[in-house]
């Protein structure tokens, strides 16, 4: 599994990037909060990667942070929750935001994140309330 990824930018854009490590270029879906920490094209960066093995696909999945990170991994452990809408949450909210948002049961704050409907947002709440 990678872990870890440090190299130079070779493109960014909101969702994703593509590093350069010896060589080789890794495409890594990213969330926006990490995307507007990140330098520029041909700048030296580092970010913590989340694989994700299925039968038919890896996918990269980076961010700046430890917390960011352990967040997506907490997002996805709750059903109906894949890497995609995870990111999108993340996306949709900081993880200082995400946080109280689900220990308060905001739902108005949940459901205005694109594609995470009223039944998704009492999951996450259900689910995630004591673990954060």
């Amino acid at each position: 599994m990678i872990a870890h990824l440090r190299g130079t930018l070779v493109q960014k854009q909101p969702t994703s990037v593509i590093i350069d490590v010896q060589g080789v270029g890794y495409e890594v879906t990213i969330p926006l909060s990490t995307y507007y920490e990140l330098g520029e094209v041909g700048s030296t960066v580092s970010l913590l990667i989340y694989t994700y093995v299925r039968e038919d696909a890896l996918q990269l999945y980076g961010f700046g942070t430890p917390i960011e990170k352990e967040i997506f991994v907490r997002l996805i452990s709750v059903a109906g929750v894949g890497p995609k809408l995870a990111i999108t949450i993340l996306s949709g909210l900081s993880v200082d935001q995400l946080i109280p948002a689900i220990r308060t049961n905001d739902l108005a704050r949940l459901t205005a994140i694109p594609g995470v409907g009223r039944k998704t947002a009492e999951r996450l709440i259900v689910e995630l309330r004591d673990k954060l």
